[in-house]
């Protein structure tokens, strides 16, 4: 409404109020120049609101799976999830070129212990979830190592911890305990997405969860808030690391438009 407001007031004082010995010539004029004022603010908003819309992309919703589990796109809260891990990676999408690198590094090493255990390659992801391949990332909880393992799951599976010589910080004996502890998850689990979640949460609290349950579907479970999210981050660096391109348009900053300042400049002046 307020782009078209100047020309209406004017047209209105003269319909109701001429002005007398106004030449009629001046007052086309006027108008003229007001009404090709108002259609420039119109037009320049116009412009602007389209360049907008063309820098707010979407994030585009593809198949995804997580060894061989699809992501369940069909249910809102499910969407609403991946698009919020999308967003928050947003701000951090300048830094993939650095972690592809390091990951160009890790995965030729940690791979054929994967396939070792006969763990799906999707695990991978993992450990970009949990340490962003900081290979002496520490949590407040006292995980450690690119695969964060606690403590006392470290020592279970026969790692030393602690001191100089603190094996969580071998990629080759972390990633080798770390594929028997989601073996042993999965023979437990007998799901993928639960492992992963039992990763994280622990193998007690996803038990405790199937026995509530009446399903064992990972994307409907009451979870706490960071396991309800997991998956999806992991999936997150899955989905960016091996079709970049796909999200490219929605990770790209986003181009800044000229028209802008001078439309929001022309609106306060016209008001």
């Amino acid at each position: 409404m307020a782009v078209i407001r100047p020309a209406i007031t004017v047209a209105a004082k003269f319909t109701a109020h001429p002005i007398p010995n106004l030449n009629p010539s001046k007052i086309s004029a006027v108008t003229q120049s007001d009404a090709t004022r108002s259609n420039e603010i119109r037009s320049l908003a116009t412009n602007t609101l389209m360049e907008t819309s063309l820098t707010k992309a979407e994030l585009p919703l593809l198949d995804v799976n997580f060894c061989g589990e699809c992501l369940p796109l069909d249910q809102d809260d499910v969407v609403d999830r991946w698009k919020h891990v999308f967003t928050l990676f947003k701000s951090h999408a300048t830094d993939m070129g650095n972690l592809r690198q390091k990951a160009d590094t890790f995965f030729p090493i940690i791979d054929p212990i994967l396939e070792k255990y006969d763990i799906p390659k999707d695990f991978r992801y993992v450990p970009l979830a949990e340490s962003g391949l900081r290979a002496k990332a520490v949590s407040r909880a006292g995980a450690a190592g690119y695969w964060q393992l606690m403590p006392g799951t470290a020592r279970a599976l026969g790692l030393r911890v602690g001191g100089r010589n603190d094996e969580r910080f071998n990629v080759h004996k972390a990633t080798d305990a770390a594929c028997r502890y989601l073996r042993k998850l999965y023979d437990q689990l007998g799901s993928w997405s639960l492992v992963a979640a039992a990763y994280n949460a622990g193998p007690g609290l996803m038990k405790n969860q199937l026995k509530r349950s009446a399903h064992r579907d990972y994307y409907r479970m009451q979870l706490p808030r960071e396991t309800r999210y997991y998956l999806y981050r992991v999936l997150l660096y899955k989905e960016v690391m091996s079709r970049p391109d796909d999200y490219s348009s929605f990770l790209s900053p986003a181009p800044q438009t000229a028209y802008l300042p001078l439309w929001q400049t022309q609106l306060r002046q016209a008001a």
